[in-house]
């Protein structure tokens, strides 16, 4: 069934591809191959694909370079906190901390080549085609400060890398033709709830031509579902259902393995 959905979504595309388009502006049209992924107990990962349709513009109909296709994937937001342990004789105690706020909790960059074969630096910037530039920091009041504030953040760029929250994925987006391509989203096990953003760009000789958005929803079902919505909407409820269920439990294990 899921194969036919893709099938189907396919065919649109290259229906769409027929169709005649006004030459005054750039046009790019996504879909994808699902709107919503559903976590279960057994959850171990999604993947979800866009395909995307660039008709070409009038304006740049003589420019000889192929399309270059450029995707971020942006969870939702939260605050990380870093910690920076130092040894203070035979114990390790924590010397310096970091607050991020309003970092991505997921972030993919999704490419057919390396970026810097794709976009400058300043164009990578204003696109945000990176983690980094979403880790925003006030301006530091000393070099000592400064220092500290860059190993903070590379820090975390490598610990999102590690932990799988983070994805540069140079292979992700393949060109089936000139103007139709895929990309492919992979979504970890541990795939934080909300709301993924999907910004797709496409470029030509460092040109950014077009910039679309799409986006998904990653969500809790089944029992799961209903215990972390009664945790949001109902904390104290849910707090003191708790407790006593614990209660019950050690009092029912009590009987079973009481000993006479």
């Amino acid at each position: 069934m899921r194969q036919s959905g893709l099938f189907a979504r396919f065919i649109l595309l290259l229906a769409l591809a027929a169709l005649p388009r006004p030459s005054s502006a750039q046009e790019m049209v996504v879909t994808l191959s699902t709107r919503e992924v559903a976590i279960t107990s057994n959850f171990t990962g999604a993947e979800i694909t866009a395909f995307g349709l660039i008709e070409r513009d009038a304006r740049f109909a003589t420019r000889a370079a192929p399309f270059d296709v450029v995707a971020t994937v942006q969870g939702p937001a939260g605050e990380v906190l870093l910690h920076q342990k130092d040894r203070f004789g035979p114990i390790w105690l924590t010397a310096a901390r970091k607050r991020f706020g309003g970092v991505p909790l997921y972030f993919a960059l999704l490419s057919a080549r390396p970026l810097a074969e794709i976009a400058d630096a300043d164009t990578a910037a204003r696109l945000k085609l990176g983690l980094e530039h979403y880790l925003t920091l006030p301006p530091p009041l000393s070099l000592q400060q400064g220092r500290e504030d860059a190993g903070f953040r590379d820090a975390m760029l490598r610990l999102r890398a590690e932990e799988g929250a983070s994805i540069i994925d140079a292979s992700a987006v393949t060109m089936i033709r000139p103007n139709l391509f895929t990309a492919k989203v992979q979504l970890p096990g541990k795939a934080p709830t909300g709301l993924y953003l999907i910004n797709i760009s496409v470029l030509s000789e460092g040109v950014v031509l077009r910039t679309v958005q799409s986006g998904f929803v990653v969500r809790k079902v089944g029992i799961d579902g209903l215990l972390a919505n009664a945790a949001r909407s109902q904390p104290g409820y849910y707090a003191l259902t708790t407790i006593l269920m614990a209660i019950l439990l050690g009092w029912i294990a009590n009987i079973i393995f009481r000993r006479d």
